[in-house]
């Protein structure tokens, strides 16, 4: 047992230093198959380091830094190599390579270290809200990343070419299709390395179970085979901007595996269509349609971390109708909304000539018992009250709390002996076992109103309820003098 704690121990001392190499061969390697995908001179189709960088300054902070910063000066020498044909200019290279990586570095540090610091107040459900702040601060760090880089390197000569704002725009785009695209795993594989110590977390970042069933394989082989059909269709038909914009297909058929599948599976359909798009641009010249491929990635993407966030707006919405419909303490319909259903329900039955009833009930003796007991007993009755009326009621019946302790039940369809019968069984219910854990017993007056054959509105028939109501209590106090 003892070794094994030791081994479990030393793991964890060692698997962190592995982040630093990581990071350094993700960030290189991922500049070399940026440098093959430039579509424009100074313009990659994807930059996939702005993905390392960002994900590496997010997971793990500050101490991703150094790794970054040597990638930086790496790629620089790279490029100022490629740039003079193997002859490096020293001078330009010291202060490029600075220039760049103190830039690239400031410019993702920015939104990463902004979501790092509200990651842990951010819900464990992926919503709306870290789904906007990923993609609009990563949106952000690109900008800064395209206009900062471009000014700055324009300046040290390592960038050379007339139309600057065209380059920072093709910079721009490179990066954040990228970003949004390649995020989310890398952030997942630093922390399998790294392990959960220090590694923040982002419902955007999430990917959950990873098993995949076979429905949801089918479906992520079926997007993959559309994406590479229309790119093979693309480079077989010379190019044809036209059918690149069919693109959108894989869009309606990734929005169908995110609705129907597990988060893996979305974030696997998104990682999949972007390293096909970007694996076939590599394989012939895109042109002036690489514009095309970035915006069908980045829509993509967009769409699917948005879809993904659907479901927890959804049930925030329903959360809401539902305080606004329900009442908080017994679960029962609200007046209001209990006098909506109800007229629509009258109309409905005056409109078929079929009758309709409402039953109004009054907790007997809650002042008492809030006096005896306390207000938590007052309000265990009034909940137990509706439990057990409830249970009683057919599939089309429905009850409201209409104020303190006064209630309605609505029956559509009912005469006056249904109603009296559903009254009957309610007290039956009432009267079968006490109230735990108090012991006491629930008691309620009962108060019923029927439609006439030429109908009756809905104040008309509480009046009546209530009235009956009223008489009820009055009876059954008279009987228990």
């Amino acid at each position: 047992m003892t070794d094994v704690r030791k081994v479990a121990a030393g793991t964890a001392a060692w698997r962190p230093w592995l982040l630093h190499p990581l990071l350094l061969a993700l960030w290189l390697g991922s500049f070399l198959l940026a440098a093959a995908l430039e579509h424009a001179p100074h313009a990659s189709l994807w930059f996939p380091p702005a993905a390392v960088t960002f994900a590496g300054l997010f997971s793990i902070g500050w101490r991703a830094v150094p790794a970054v910063f040597v990638a930086c000066v790496l790629g620089t020498w790279l490029t100022e190599s490629g740039n003079s044909e193997g002859e490096v200019r020293l001078g330009v290279f010291a202060v490029s390579s600075l220039v760049f990586a103190v830039i690239h570095i400031g410019a993702y540090a920015l939104p990463a270290m902004v979501l790092r610091r509200l990651a842990p107040s951010a819900p464990a459900e992926l919503t709306m809200r870290p789904v906007s702040q990923f993609l609009l601060l990563g949106a952000l760090g690109a900008l800064l990343a395209a206009v900062l880089g471009t000014f700055g390197l324009s300046r040290t000569d390592l960038l050379d070419a007339p139309d600057l704002f065209e380059i920072a725009s093709a910079w721009w785009i490179g990066d954040y299709a990228a970003l949004v695209t390649l995020a989310p795993f890398l952030a997942l594989v630093l922390r399998k390395v790294g392990g959960d110590a220090g590694v923040r977390r982002f419902p955007p970042f999430e990917w959950g179970e990873w098993r995949l069933g076979r429905s949801a394989a089918s479906k992520l082989a079926l997007l993959f085979a559309v994406t590479l059909a229309i790119l093979l269709g693309y480079l077989e038909l010379s190019n044809s901007r036209a059918l690149l914009v069919v693109l959108v297909l894989p869009v309606v058929l990734q929005l169908w595996i995110v609705h129907t599948e597990s988060l893996a599976s979305s974030q696997l359909g998104l990682l999949g269509f972007s390293l096909l798009t970007v694996g076939a641009a590599a394989g012939f010249d895109v042109g002036d349609d690489a514009l095309v491929l970035q915006f069908a990635a980045i829509s993509l993407a967009a769409n699917t971390y948005l879809s993904l966030a659907a479901p927890a707006l959804y049930a925030a919405n329903e959360r809401l109708r539902n305080q606004v419909s329900h009442d908080g303490l017994t679960g029962a319909l609200s007046r209001t909304h209990f006098e909506d259903r109800v007229a629509i329900e009258l109309a409905r039955a005056l409109r078929r000539s079929q009758p309709a009833a409402i039953v109004m009930l009054d907790l007997d003796g809650l002042k008492a018992l809030n006096d005896t007991h306390g207000h938590a007993a007052g309000d265990l009755a009034l909940r137990e009250l509706v439990v057990r009326s409830k249970a009683c009621l057919g599939p089309d019946d429905f009850m409201a709390r209409l104020s303190g302790d006064e209630f309605a039940l609505f029956l559509p369809g009912a005469d006056a002996a249904r109603a009296g019968h559903v009254v009957a069984t309610i007290r039956q219910r009432l009267a079968a076992e006490p109230v735990q854990p108090l012991g006491f017993h629930v008691a309620a007056s009962f108060g019923i109103a029927t439609t006439s054959g030429d109908g009756a509105s809905l104040s008309q028939l509480l009046q009546a309820a209530d009235g009956a109501m009223y008489a009820d209590k009055r009876a059954r106090r008279i009987q228990n003098e």
